[in-house]
């Protein structure tokens, strides 16, 4: 099973048993239990259990708002602090790979290593703030 659920083939003016929820969404029927119980809206309390279409996707993307961390440019997302935080001595790796950016660096309080993607125009903005120390993948 996937980490996490689609959300493409969900039809919005159609209704899901559990496990066919469950299956259009590539979760196991116990998670889609578990999110009934979470707050996922049901039609009504007779069995089988019906949710309708807009109500999982809707549930989907709202567990996924609140799971995501927006950061500044030059920030990143430690999770053993749980915080923002800026890079140690304002350094940080950046590798750069087919078209993408990926920074790495520890992180200021705890020292954890910490990293997330950038969009490869940025760099430059982020050379005036961090000391980047740039590798190139061919």
């Amino acid at each position: 099973m996937p980490k996490k659920a689609r959300l493409s083939g969900i039809k919005a003016f159609r209704t899901y048993t559990i496990n066919e929820a469950a299956e259009v969404s590539g979760v196991s029927p116990r998670t889609i239990s578990n999110w009934v119980k979470g707050g996922l809206s049901v039609l009504d309390d007779e069995r089988p259990v019906l949710i309708r279409g807009d109500d999982l996707r809707d549930y989907i993307k709202s567990q996924r708002s609140e799971r995501s961390r927006k950061t500044r440019l030059d920030t990143f997302y430690c999770v053993r602090c749980k915080a923002q935080r800026a890079a140690a001595a304002a350094m940080a790796d950046c590798d750069l790979k087919h078209g993408r950016a990926r920074l790495t660096a520890l992180c200021e309080s705890c020292g954890t290593v910490v990293s997330k993607p950038v969009a490869e125009a940025k760099i430059t903005e982020l050379g005036r703030t961090l000391d980047l120390r740039i590798e190139r993948h061919v």
